[in-house]
């Protein structure tokens, strides 16, 4: 968070590397496939996901290594997202929705559940599916939607499936971006009136920034052709990291 250190997968485990360059420090080490690492807002924990239990489970472990600690224990997948806070985490899991959910139940949507890091009783947050979940000032989530089962590496495609970036402030939903290609992967600005995203505007993903409020503010920072960028992420000091 502090911009000094990048977590990474390679090969099955957890890497960290300074963001200066330098010798990669292994964090987890399993015959399992450990992946997905997302830093505490502390930076004092990674938490990961991993299947040496059969199926993906979330994981904690000390950002300097050690035993990882279990903290969610269903047969299913479930998919970290993001920390809430120091002392939660949220996931995506197919559980079981309430009376008034009105989705399609299928394998595409997913609810968003809450688990705390001493792995207490996973709590529901929210039915509707999110994706790219990225938690920002006082608890308000940016994220990605959902809409159908196309494949969320397809490049080059619009359609009325398209992922968009919403706004949801532990009441309301509101959609910020309206363009008819993918747009996804938010991460919020350090001072928490815009955000960083991934979008096909110009026909390769690339990436973008716009404040909250304003989407004339809309600004594209990088300008790679053919191959897209990936895996968007941001600290709290403004270094952005992203794969290409």
């Amino acid at each position: 968070p502090d911009g000094s250190t990048l977590a990474f997968c390679y090969r099955g485990d957890i890497f960290t590397v300074p963001t200066k360059g330098g010798l990669a420090k292994q964090i987890t080490t399993h015959t399992a496939y450990d992946t997905n690492p997302v830093w505490s807002p502390d930076g004092k924990s990674i938490a990961f996901n991993s299947d040496r239990e059969g199926s993906m489970d979330v994981y904690l472990v000390h950002a300097e290594g050690g035993a990882p600690k279990r903290l969610t224990t269903h047969s299913r997948n479930e998919m970290l997202l993001d920390f809430l806070d120091n002392e939660n985490v949220l996931f995506a899991a197919y559980g079981t929705p309430t009376t008034t959910d009105i989705q399609f139940p299928s394998t595409v949507y997913t609810q968003v559940y809450k688990v705390g890091v001493k792995a207490n009783r996973p709590e529901l947050y929210s039915e509707l599916t999110m994706a790219d979940v990225n938690v920002g000032p006082k608890g308000m989530v940016l994220y990605s939607d959902v809409k159908g089962y196309e494949d969320k590496w397809r490049k080059h495609h619009t359609s009325s499936i398209t992922r968009d970036i919403w706004l949801y402030d532990g009441t309301d939903y509101k959609q910020l971006t309206t363009f008819n290609g993918e747009d996804r992967e938010p991460v919020w600005a350090a001072d928490g009136k815009g955000f960083y995203y991934l979008s096909e505007q110009d026909g390769t993903f690339n990436v973008y920034y716009r404040t909250l409020d304003d989407a004339s503010t809309c600004k594209q920072l990088t300008q790679f052709k053919g191959n897209p960028v990936r895996y968007l992420n941001v600290s709290k000091t403004g270094v952005l990291s992203f794969s290409y």
